[in-house]
């Protein structure tokens, strides 16, 4: 038994260091691509921010992902993330005592106050949402601690003053909606439909077949983007870029240079047309590469092995309480029997 469980945690030590390595290797890519891009295009924390993670591996890569620039529109995310939640809790299901009651804020329903906020893009509907939940500096305050879940004394003033968020913190509302669809699959597929929202430019300027909804903000000379896209592995992506810094443009290459990675990640083929003369591809370049599936399948041979590792452990320790539990019991027979014997004769055996 302890041959097997030795040979067992082995075997899953090994796995675990394969999948150690492998995981690393890809951080290290992905690192190495992200910062080669900031260095080639010449980009400062006082003009850029990124923050891009992957929903399936987990995988991120930030940059100046906690300085503050300004949003423009894209404040509502937050504001609408919280009426969504709120609603389907039934916070604004009507009174028992008045079951006809309809909630509205400033005379809309709710329904409606998203319909001019979100599809007509209207700043004063939002304002009055926004105003429901308490002053400008009350309502800041509520929802990074509900989504942005930034410290308190990392934010600055510009946070409550001028419209200013982080790539951090607008990320950490991102991961909030895609782990709970339940919640926010109806506001997504509001913001989806906005004309304000989804433009050509941004995120959506890299003209790729995928599905892509991204909430894109103009204020101050600064853009913001913030998008969900449908690549190989869906993948959540954060940028602020200044119109000096090349603006739409930038932005454009952010998500081009991400896309590619999780499409190489996922070991696909990019089989773009060129030009209408190209010709037919050959099964070569059909032909998906194979080195990420295999490390893929170390992983998950490693992971089985540690799970069984620790069955195996678990059984072994119930395999020795009861041991333990019996030798005691064994011990305890023997005083009882050591004891009749002492009364009876008048004195202990071992005497």
């Amino acid at each position: 038994m302890k041959r097997f469980l030795c040979l067992l945690l082995c075997l899953s030590l090994l796995a675990a260091l394969l999948s150690l390595q492998v995981t690393a290797e890809d951080t290290d890519l992905l690192q190495s691509r992200g910062d080669q891009f900031i260095k080639n295009k010449g980009l400062t924390e006082e003009d850029f921010a990124v923050y891009f993670y992957n929903t399936k591996t987990r995988e991120e890569y930030v940059y100046n992902e906690n300085a503050f620039f300004p949003v423009g529109h894209d404040w509502i995310l937050p504001l609408h993330m919280y009426f969504y939640e709120h609603e389907t809790y039934g916070e604004y299901d009507p009174p028992l005592e008045n079951p006809d009651e309809i909630f509205t804020i400033e005379g809309m329903t709710l329904e409606k106050c998203r319909y001019n906020s979100i599809i007509l893009d209207s700043t004063e509907v939002s304002r009055q949402m926004r105003d429901y939940l308490g002053s400008p500096e009350q309502y800041l305050a509520l929802i990074n601690q509900d989504y942005g879940h930034v410290e308190q004394e990392l934010l600055p003033d510009s946070y409550f003053r001028d419209n200013c968020y982080s790539a951090a913190f607008l990320m950490n509302c991102l991961k909030r909606v895609t782990d709970h669809p339940e919640l926010y699959r109806d506001m997504m597929q509001n913001f989806s439909l906005s004309t304000y929202f989804q433009t050509n430019d941004g995120f959506a300027g890299y003209d790729r077949a995928y599905n892509i909804v991204h909430l894109r903000g103009e204020e101050n000379g600064f853009i913001c983007d913030i998008g969900e896209i449908a690549g190989p592995d869906t993948y959540l992506l954060v940028c602020f870029a200044s119109e000096d810094a090349g603006g739409d443009d930038l932005l454009k290459d952010v998500n081009e240079l991400f896309f590619k990675y999780v499409e190489e990640r996922n070991g696909e083929q990019q089989n773009t047309l060129e030009s209408e003369d190209t010709g037919p591809q050959s099964q070569k370049d059909l032909t998906p590469s194979q080195p990420h599936d295999i490390r893929d399948s170390l992983v998950w041979i490693g992971i089985a092995l540690a799970a069984a590792a620790v069955v195996a452990g678990i059984i072994a320790t119930v395999i020795v309480m009861i041991r333990r539990r019996e030798d005691r019991r064994y011990e305890e027979r023997k005083l009882e029997e050591e004891r009749r014997d002492s009364k009876k004769y008048g004195g202990s055996k071992r005497e």
